[in-house]
This record gives C-alpha cells, structure tokens and sequence, in this order.
C-alpha cells in the first residue's frame, strides 16, 4: 500500500474549489468589461457634465499621440477618463488624424463631438489677433491666456531678438537703449499662427515684416523731410493709440504734442507714467515720480514706443495737423477730444468734462 505526501495532496488541492474559482474570476472579468464597455459608451456619446457649457483651451502640439490628448483631456476635467478617448479614436482609425493647434471644447461635450473637432483642421483656433496699442507685456499675456506659451516666453523671446541683418530698417541703436527693444515695432494685427508648433521668434518675425510692408514706400524720405527719425515717428504714434479713441481726432492731437515736444513744453501724458508703472491709475504722487518715462517732470518724448501702434497712428504722426491748440482732454462721455488754446480754456474745459 501506498500514502500520497500530505504536502503533495495540498499543492494537488480541490479540483472542484478551483474550478470555482476560475469561475468567479472569469464572472468578474466579464463584470468589469460590461461595467467598462457601459462607461465607455456613455462617455462616447454624454458629456461629462452636459450643464458645463463653459470652453476650455485644448493645445495639441505636433505629434502628440491619442493617449497623450486623452490624458491632456482628463487633467482638465473635460472628460472622466482619457483612456476612453484614446479607445475611441482607435476604434474609427482616427489614430493619426490629429491635428495640432488650439481647440476649444467643453465637458458638455462627448468624446465622438471631441474627436470630430481635433481631427478637423477648421476647427483649430490657430489665428492671434494684436489690437492697436497692445505692449509686449500684453501680448505675452494674451498668449499665456491662450495656452500657446508659458507667461513670460514672449517677453524674453523679445529681449533676446538679434536678428537684426533681416530688418535693416529698423533704428537699432535707439531700440536697444530700451528694456524692451522691439516695444512699438510689433505691429498689430490677426496673425494666422502654428498653435501646435509654435515660437516666439516665428510670431515676432511675421509682426516685423509685417510692420515694413504697412509703412509707406517713402517713409526715409518723409522722416528726413521732417528731420524726426523712425523711433522717434513710433514713440509719437503709441502715445496717440493711447490718448486718442476717435481717428478723426489724431492729427490734431498728433499736431500738439510734436509742437509741445519740439518748444520744451511738458507733454503732460498720463499714458506713458502708467507704462512705466504698469498699472490703470495714477495717484497724486506717481505724478512727481523720477521717471524717464513722466513726461510731467521730464520734457520731450518720453525714451520709447509705450506700445505697438497701427496704421492710423502712424500716419498721423508722419502727417499732423497744424492748429493752434496747445492743449487737449478727452471727454468721458462721447470719448472725442475737446482741444484748448490756453492754459484758462484747458481748465474751463477741465471743469466742464471732468467734473
């Protein structure tokens, strides 16, 4: 007669309890997968949260993968689960039909509505617009909003500029006394950019050239006619974007304050103290601030463009009405000019407007 070990009758244990137990592993298996195929069918055609009609910025860059847009996806809490998102796109062969840019997209939307609009190039917000007046700190901001950089990226791109060969125009001496050399020569307008690719460097070369194309063919000859340089045309022309709201009003203020800059008279220009200041509003003390930029205490035009005019306030400045005035405000109201000859009318104007 023969034993089998006891240790050997354990390791051969019951045939029936692990029958039963691959039984409850598979019940669960095939739990968890109806479970998952429910959740993910419900994430392919619910929204997140349908009431959450709010967008947010989705930046695909170049390259990124399905899983990389799904998990982007999630971290924002625009859906539940990113792997559902990156199944999807696989199960349509939509894998690699991506597109890199800027998209908006909400948690009211579902997967399928969301793999429609990244895999559509008309769905990509891949345009900046630059209003007139726009600083370079602005503009960093507007893109840092956008998602397109880190804040601060364009800033440092601009203070770091050295292509200066490509755009010989440019007063390059005068610019670099500047903190921020390229201040007033971005020029505004709506620039189509790569928001998946994107570089500081390639917007600032698209808003230089683009700068050389809108200023008259015979802007050397004008400016020697007039004995003004280029910067000097620019730092005049940003004051104006920020004095002036009404377009048939900057020749006649373009006219006052070159004839207030070229007789020793104070310009007087809020604008330029807040530049410097980087704020809205100025108090009585900011008014006595050593400044290069407070044109309350210093004469002439302050150092530098104090942002990025357009066309219109260019042009002005190139060709400025002469009048008689010597002084303006701007009535809160209608926004126009109101223009005074002397000091008594500019503080009757003063009481009458301001009040």
């Amino acid at each position: 007669m023969s034993f089998t070990p006891l240790t050997h009758r354990k390791k051969m244990g019951n045939p029936n309890s692990r029958r039963n137990t691959l039984i409850i592993i598979s019940c669960l298996l095939v739990g968890f997968l109806l479970f998952r195929h429910m959740k993910y069918t419900q994430a392919v055609n619910n929204g997140l949260n349908p009431a959450d009609t709010k967008t947010r910025i989705l930046l695909v860059q170049k390259g990124d993968s399905a899983k990389t847009v799904g998990q982007t996806l999630e971290t924002k809490g625009i859906i539940k689960n990113g792997s559902y998102f990156s199944d999807y796109l696989s199960s349509q062969n939509l894998g690699d039909k991506i597109i890199a840019g800027r998209f908006e997209v909400s948690p009211s939307m579902p997967i399928k509505q969301i793999a429609e609009i990244v895999t559509d190039s008309k769905q990509a917000k891949n345009y900046l617009t630059v209003p007139e007046g726009y600083t370079i700190k602005q503009i960093d901001n507007k893109l840092t909003e956008l998602e397109i950089i880190k804040s601060g990226d364009f800033i440092d791109a601009t203070k770091k500029f050295s292509n200066w060969s490509q755009y010989p125009f440019l007063p390059k001496q005068e610019m670099l006394g500047s903190a921020l050399p390229l201040e007033g020569f971005l020029f505004p307008d709506t620039y189509k950019i790569d928001a998946g690719n994107f570089t500081s460097d390639h917007l600032i070369d698209k808003m230089l050239t683009n700068f050389q194309k809108k200023l008259p063919s015979d802007i050397t000859a004008q400016l020697s006619a007039k004995n003004i340089s280029l910067y000097e045309l620019i730092t005049t022309a940003s004051m104006l974007e920020k004095e002036v709201r009404h377009a048939d009003d900057l020749p006649v203020v373009a006219g006052i304050i070159w004839k207030r800059a070229t007789s020793g008279w104070f310009l007087n220009i809020d604008a330029t103290l807040l530049y410097d200041l980087n704020r809205q509003n100025l108090t009585k003390a900011d008014l006595q601030q050593d400044s290069a930029y407070n044109t309350y205490t210093r004469k002439g035009l302050p150092p530098g463009p104090i942002g990025n005019p357009g066309s219109k306030a260019i042009l002005a400045s190139l060709n400025p009405q002469k009048t008689s005035h010597w002084f303006y405000i701007t009535d809160p109201k209608t926004g126009k000019a109101v223009f005074a000859d002397t000091n008594d009318q500019q503080n009757r104007n003063r009481a009458i407007y301001l009040q």
